[in-house]
């Protein structure tokens, strides 16, 4: 019974074992008789006689009891210990190593702050020389007469499972020592890894490929691969070397040689090691072959047409500087020659067959190049455009094209001072002239124009511009002051930053100067190039050459940079989940099968669904055999499709569901999300990471969570507007987190760098400040010109002093007063050794200006220096944080956060090893941002969405697929839609769920979208009983009229935004109506319409009347809408108020309302002209998003002449006309008075036929109308 009771896998102590060695075990690494053996099965003693020769792995589970130590000894005690070994002349026992990396292992998962000392300490030269006696001795001595296993079971092993340990790889404390250990590992010329990793492989090949001995195998191939990986990180040109080939070429036929079924969760973990070092070394293969290959002339049919590659790999050469056949090479903004160029980009289209890489780096490349197109490329034609107009300002005013963005423009940009901040980096502060509008305000008026304006906001992009084609971009600094008292900037310590006290004025804000504003601007690109080229301007501040700071108030850098950026690594390190099922290989795919998640295809796995159930009894289910979605709606809240989505779910490792409007895409998500926090444990899943494009979509999703009961939510992003997620933001929460002593150090050494760079920085600007000075030019005469030194300041002689009054004014008066020339001028070579009084006046202003670049340029140098000092020392910084961060979000059940912040945050939640992603409407998010969702670690992917609703927002009509010149690139199709509704047959195509009962809208609403988008559309027995819209006749009527819209305004920032005036004020007076019938709370009631015009229109007049509530995302657009005309940044007009009080009107446009809904709708569709364009309201996915947000009722006033060509429209206006639901007319209904006919076809009808929004009948009873609103009815 006591041997029944003995662990598994466990030997009695080596005492109580026979001396003599089992032959087998020692021969093969196991015993068929295991622990029955008569004979030991420990460690052979230290004769080389005695090692195992051939055979399979033996187990370690003795080694402790075998391998000499203090018994009661602390670990990391004994372990330095076994260290100094390692520094004594005399070599360490084989047995010595062996205990020193086993007790290693054992460090790993006990405290942090040890694990910490421990990897530091490993990557000292004890720690090194330990390695090297494993690597340079034992691996070379167990390689005699075959490889024997004992080298790796008791040291190889446990070191790369050190090695590779997460505590290890993803700490930016250790990233130095880790760095170090890796190329250690790595040796000269790779010759350490060739040993090591050699002997593994051939230790792998001698095992036999019996079923038992295949765990053995794999892991060793598994844990090799990952090392190998690691070095292949930690040093670039081991990707172009032949011994890693040769090493994936051999572990490569060993995988495909296992004996275990492909779905082992260690094979496939080995697998995607593979993967990736495949994709590495096709990057090192792909190095040569870009910098030698030419144009190859490609037969194509004659309906593809033939397109111009990028970089190099053109036939006409780069277009210039910027254009590179690898992203990795392209800058994110555009360079001067990319401005100037003349020949189009290259732009890959949607056709994978045209790419010049296949798979997964070819999808990669498409999403980065279209992507910068969009943003950037507006940008770049914009700032070419400026160009222009200041070369050519004499041709009088001209209009930018239709596609650049619009700007503003400050004239006379001049740089006052320039300092090295310790928390906001190189400022550089610079003085333009006031806007026109401003300049004849007093100061008061002018104080608050600037405290109400939106322009040069904090993160604001602008240029810096010359007629000489020069461009530095910027975006404005937090310490920016807009007047003095701001309490919004950040100090800096020094906030006047004044280098010239006596000529500039003290007071460096937007507004307290008539004639002069001054903004502090930090380099989007702080590189060397870009440093240079502001330290020049610097240095040179009497330069003639106008400048211009160009503001682009449309444009935010930060959401579009950090996902360009994300992209870049992608693609250099292609470790992305389900390429196969993304950028699948060849052309011909029929519908594909997906597998169960990684994580779940270990055997006998199975999701305990028991906290779904009504009754909590118990409810399991198998990935491989899925339940039926009956008999989980039947136990549980969710309808028969919604839990056959959360079963094909949790059976699928790239699962999409379809949620059409109200059929509750957020409520399944929230359950599988439940369903998986319920198996976190026994699935090792990490926490879930949520994904939402909006921060208001995140907010939601993240507070239906915590309704749910869900705990342990980490918010990250500073953007939330939830009270109820403020003490969950990541910043919150990592303040109450002690740190570790190495995090403590580490944090206290780049903080005193910081300082030092910062110290240098700021006494090397001081210096190139008065670089141009007399003093300056003196000093450097007197060390490298003496002779014109003493010539131009005077050099006593026979011991005279010459005295010079004015010596402030020698080289001024020496540059004025050259003689008249009579020669050629000479070189610049002669002039540096000629007499100055000899040269004329060309001549001494060349000799001058050499005589500052010379003073200037070791200045410069120095600057750059110091600037890069505190760039790394910042990184830095960011990682140690990032290591504190990371041990905040380990503890997490769910992190919720943008997919713009994820791209920001990208390596520190790489580290976090998530393995499943939700993504709430994926089909509103552009594929580029979804790649960066897919983190490496990710084994399950759950996209949510409707690609038959809103399409991501693309700004380049150029790029979208309703336009014809569009659809070949199809920026603005999802990767959601992509992959359920490809753009050819013989694109892969995937299984998708469909949710299928809506209990949002009442059927006669819901019919809208039914009979024209989703046939198998069911209601709920719950819309059934809404009640009717009070006051109305019908719940659902179209309004048609025939008022022509406004013409649109000559500078719309976008495109054609159009306005109906006639809708404006019919809107405003229905919606009056329904809140005096007294029974709508605030937000009850919604006011949508297409355009952005249309809704600023509405908000002037309507903020009059209601408090209104405008959406988020529709206030920015308005703000930037209503700055760009200068009466309207004149007018103070009352601030909108996103409170909601007394009766809140909601009002925004159709794209942003998807995923809202409100009990009554009003809709303007604002177009109406006599050729019957309707704009992009003729899109169905934007027609679908309208008619679905009502609940109890929805009016629509429009001229359906306009739209009645779009086939979705057509359908809806014949139901609406067969239901007897559209007309010129509009039927109120008053509340006493049912029967009496109120038709409206006019605004001024509401106050001749419902005054009171009841009628004009009289009646003898006062209406008891809620909410304390006046009566709505006239009083006998």
């Amino acid at each position: 019974m006591a041997e029944n009771a003995r662990p598994q896998g466990r030997r009695p102590a080596i005492q109580d074992q026979p001396s003599k060695p089992c032959f087998n075990f020692q021969r093969q690494g196991n015993c068929k008789f295991g622990d029955r053996c008569k004979f030991s099965h420990g460690i052979p003693g230290t004769h080389r006689g005695e090692l195992p020769q051939r055979g399979r792995l033996p187990t370690p589970s003795s080694d402790k009891a075998n391998i000499p130590g203090k018994r009661g000894e602390g670990k990391l005690r004994e372990w330095k210990r076994l260290l100094v070994q390692g520094s004594l002349p005399a070599r360490p026992s084989s047995e010595a190593v062996a205990r020193f990396f086993q007790l290693g292992l054992e460090l790993m998962d006990g405290d942090l702050g040890a694990t910490q000392e421990a990897v530091k300490l490993l990557a000292t030269e004890p720690g090194l020389s330990l390695i090297r006696e494993m690597s340079d001795k034992h691996v070379q001595a167990a390689m005699v007469d075959g490889p024997s296993a004992k080298c790796w079971t008791f040291e190889v092993k446990p070191l790369f499972q050190v090695m590779t340990h997460p505590r290890v790889v993803d700490s930016a404390v250790l990233e130095q020592e880790v760095a170090a250990i890796f190329n250690f590992l790595l040796g000269v010329g790779g010759s350490r890894m060739t040993r090591v990793l050699g002997y593994t492989a051939q230790l792998v090949e001698s095992w036999t490929t019996e079923p038992e001995a295949s765990a053995s195998r794999i892991e060793a191939i598994e844990l090799s691969l990952a090392v190998l990986s690691k070095i292949m990180d930690c040093n670039t040109s081991s990707i172009v070397s032949r011994s890693v080939s040769d090493l994936f070429d051999s572990f490569a036929a060993f995988l495909d040689q296992e004996s275990l079924p492909r779905e082992d969760y260690s094979r496939l973990q080995a697998s995607m090691y593979l993967e990736y070092i495949r994709l590495r070394l096709e990057v090192g293969g792909h190095i040569p072959a870009l910098q030698n290959q030419t144009q190859v002339p490609i037969a194509r049919e004659s309906f593809v047409l033939q397109r111009d590659l990028p970089g190099h790999l053109s036939a006409e050469g780069p277009r210039h500087d910027n254009d590179h056949a690898l992203i990795t090479d392209i800058k994110i903004l555009p360079t001067n020659e990319e401005i100037m160029s003349s020949r189009g980009e290259y732009l890959p289209t949607s056709d994978p067959s045209q790419w010049h890489f296949e798979g997964i780096r070819g999808r990669l490349d498409r999403e980065f190049r279209l992507l910068r197109e969009d943003t950037v490329g507006q940008l770049r034609d914009t700032v070419r455009e400026t160009l222009e107009l200041m070369r050519n300002p004499n041709h009088g005013p001209q209009r930018l094209s239709k596609l650049s963005v619009r700007t503003n423009t400050y004239d006379n940009a001049t740089l006052v001072n320039l300092k090295l901040d310790r928390i906001g980096g190189l400022e550089i502060l610079v003085r333009c002239h006031q806007p026109s509008m401003v300049h004849k305000m007093t100061d008061k008026k002018r104080k608050d124009w600037w405290m109400q304006s939106k322009r040069l906001q904090t993160g604001a992009l602008v240029c810096i511009l010359n007629a000489e084609s020069s461009a530095l971009f910027f975006t404005v600094s937090d310490s920016t002051m807009r007047e003095r008292g701001d309490k919004k900037a950040r100090r800096t310590g020094d906030q006047d930053m004044s280098s010239t006290p006596d000529t500039t004025p003290q007071c460096f804000t937007l507004s307290c100067n008539k004639t002069y504003l001054y903004v502090t601007l930090q380099l989007v690109d702080a590189g060397r190039h870009e440093i240079g080229k502001v330290l020049q301007w610097y240095g040179n501040k009497t330069s003639s050459l106008p400048q211009f700071l160009v503001e682009f108030p449309g444009i935010l850098l930060a959401s579009f940079k950090h996902t360009l950026e994300a992209l870049k690594q992608m693609y250099e390190k292609p470790i992305i989940p389900f390429s196969n099922l993304l950028a699948p290989s060849g052309s011909d795919h029929p519908a594909a099968s997906v597998d169960p998640p990684m994580y779940a295809r270990k055997a006998g796995f199975t999701f305990d669904l028991k906290c779904l159930t009504n009754d909590e009894t118990q409810l399991v289910m198998s990935p491989q055999r899925p339940l039926d979605a009956k008999q989980l709606a039947t136990r549980s809240t969710l309808d028969s499709t919604q839990a056959a989505a959360l079963i094909n779910t949790l059976s699928r490792e790239l699962s999409l569901i379809q949620g059409p409007p109200g059929t509750g895409k957020s409520y399944t998500g929230e359950k599988i999300i439940k369903v998986l926090l319920a198996n976190k444990e026994r699935a090792k899943i990490g926490p879930i990471l949520c994904v939402c494009y909006t921060n208001h979509a995140l907010d939601q999703l993240l507070e239906h969570l915590l309704d749910d009961g869900t705990e342990h939510i980490i918010r990250i992003g500073s953007r939330s507007k939830s009270e109820r997620l403020q003490d969950l933001n990541l910043r919150t929460v990592v303040r109450g987190l002690d740190r570790t002593k190495s995090e403590k150090s580490g944090i206290f050494q780049v903080e005193e760098a910081i300082r030092n760079a910062v110290r240098d920085a700021n006494a090397s600007l001081e210096q190139l400040s008065a670089s141009g000075s007399w003093r300056s030019v003196k000093q450097f005469l007197a060390a490298k010109h003496p002779s014109q030194h003493n010539e131009l300041f005077g050099d006593g002689k026979d011991g005279w002093q010459v005295v010079n009054h004015s010596p402030e004014n020698i080289v001024a008066r020496w540059l004025a007063a050259a003689p008249p020339s009579q020669v050629p001028d000479r070189p610049l070579e002669a002039l540096t050794q000629a007499q100055l009084s000899t040269m004329n006046a060309k001549e001494r202003r060349r000799v001058h200006g050499h005589w500052l670049k010379k003073i200037r340029d070791p200045i410069i140098l120095e600057l750059q220096s110091s600037h890069r000092d505190y760039s790394r020392a910042i990184e830095r910084r960011d990682r140690v944080r990032g290591d504190i961060d990371l041990r905040c979000l380990q503890q997490a059940n769910v992190v919720g956060i943008t997919t713009t912040g994820l791209a920001r945050n990208l390596n520190l939640l790489r580290k976090l090893r998530s393995k499943v992603m939700l993504c709430e409407e994926a089909g509103e998010v552009l594929e580029a941002h979804l790649l960066t969702a897919l983190l490496p670690s990710v084994e399950h992917a759950i996209l949510i969405g409707d690609h038959l609703q809103l399409r991501p927002q693309v700004q380049n009509y150029e790029l979208q697929s309703t336009n014809p010149r569009g659809q070949q690139y199809s920026l603005d199709m999802s990767l959601f839609e992509r992959l359920v509704r490809p753009l050819r047959e013989t694109d892969l195509r995937l299984p998708f769920c469909v949710l299928e009962t809506q209990r949002r809208m009442h059927p006669s609403i819901a019919e809208l979208i039914r009979a024209t988008l989703y046939p198998n559309l069911e209601d709920a027995d719950k819309v059934m009983q809404y009640p009717k819209v009070m006051g109305m006749k019908q719940r659902l009527f179209w309004l048609h009229h025939e008022y022509l819209e406004t013409a649109a305004t000559s500078n719309d920032p976008v495109n054609t935004s159009h306005t109906n005036t006639f809708e404006v004020d019919m809107t405003i007076a229905l919606v009056s109506h329904l809140v005096r019938q007294g029974e709508y709370a605030p937000g009850d009631i919604a006011v949508l319409t297409p355009y952005l015009a249309q809704l600023q229109l509405l908000r002037r007049i309507m903020e009059t009347m209601f408090e209104i509530c405008v959406n988020e995302r529709d206030l920015k657009e308005l703000e930037t809408l209503e700055n760009h005309s200068v009466e309207t940044a004149l007018a103070a007009r009352p601030p909108v108020s996103k409170a909601t009080l007394l009766k809140t009107i909601r009002a925004a446009t159709v794209d942003n309302f998807q995923g809202e809904e409100a009990k009554v709708i009003v809709v303007s569709l604002v177009r109406s002209n006599p050729d019957n364009r309707c704009g992009f309201l003729g899109t169905p996915n934007r027609i679908n998003v309208l008619l679905s947000r009502a609940q109890h009722g929805m009016y629509i006033i429009g001229n359906s002449n306009t739209c009645k060509h779009v086939p979705m429209w057509s359908q809806v206006i014949d139901i609406l006309r067969a239901k007897g639901q559209m007309g010129t007319s509009l039927e109120l209904q008053c509340p006493r008075h049912p029967e009496t006919p109120l038709a409206v076809s006019k605004p001024d009808h509401f106050l001749q036929f419902s005054p009171e929004s009841g009628c004009i009948l009289p009646c003898e009873k006062r209406l008891q109308v809620s909410r304390g609103l006046p009566s709505a009815h006239t009083w006998l």
